[in-house]
């Protein structure tokens, strides 16, 4: 869904225009978010005419919008889901395709060429994120492909069998873990439902707590890959770097990074 009534919509003055094959949504007639024009067709054809209509060139860069906060993306005490995510983007190129089930913040590592960022679709389920970075590795066995994942969606995706797939299929791909300990989706909807419930007393991780933390890097380890276990900010970045150049000269490569939120 679009957004969610009693948490936040669209200024009432906003005009709302929906894109999709069914639009309307007249098979499931139990749609009831407002649209004011609904298009139908295929995204990818729908879009470059929209681009040509409002004089965009379709194959230019687009622009990040700026003022984004420094203090979430800058080093501090601990790892944060921002920071990590702006050291990913300073160490990857722009051709490399990158895998997100739920952890990168976008904004801060953005990317401007079609066909390298794929992230979970409504339809998808818990555990997509690394089966779908060694099929997008299977179509492009000469790119780069990062998978990033909370380590909740690493669990759900059988990660024994991932790594040993991509052993067995010689498809080296990068999984970084961003690794707070628990199931954020289950603490965010708790939280969500119940601010002020008993789960509130130990901060929300009430039946989301994943500690004793695995030590995700040695899974990868089995099936003839590299792992790095990164605490400390300041290591960060040398981290990514080695783990990029291990991918690239052919063997797969996981980065569990400690990362509260």
């Amino acid at each position: 869904m679009p957004w969610i009534d009693a948490v936040q919509s669209p200024p009432a003055n906003a005009r709302v225009v929906q894109i999709g094959t069914d639009p309307a949504h007249v098979r499931y007639p139990m749609r009831t978010h407002r649209a004011d024009l609904n298009i139908a067709g295929e995204t990818g054809v729908v879009l470059p005419a929209l681009e040509a209509i409002l004089g965009f060139d379709s194959g230019a860069p687009r622009q990040v919008p700026g003022g984004l906060p420094a203090s979430p993306a800058a080093p501090g005490a601990t790892i944060s889901p921002e920071y990590l995510s702006r050291c990913i983007g300073e160490a990857i190129d722009a051709d490399t395709i990158l895998i997100n089930e739920y952890p990168l913040r976008l904004e801060h590592c953005p990317r401007t060429r079609a066909g390298t960022y794929f992230g979970l679709s409504a339809a998808g389920g818990l555990g997509w994120g690394l089966p779908a970075a060694l099929g997008a590795k299977l179509a492009n066995p000469e790119r780069l492909v990062v998978a990033t994942l909370g380590d909740g969606a690493y669990i759900f995706a059988n990660p024994t069998a991932c790594h040993w797939a991509a052993e067995a299929h010689g498809l080296p791909v990068l999984t970084v873990i961003f690794n707070n300990s628990l199931y954020g989706a289950v603490r965010n909807s708790t939280k969500a439902m119940y601010p002020k419930g008993g789960a509130a007393e130990d901060a929300w991780r009430m039946l989301a707590e994943l500690d004793p933390s695995p030590a995700f890097e040695t899974l990868v380890e089995a099936s003839g890959g590299k792992g790095f276990r990164v605490e400390d900010a300041a290591d960060l970045p040398a981290v990514l770097a080695q783990a990029i150049a291990t991918v690239r000269a052919g063997q797969q490569a996981l980065v569990n990074v400690i990362c509260p939120y």
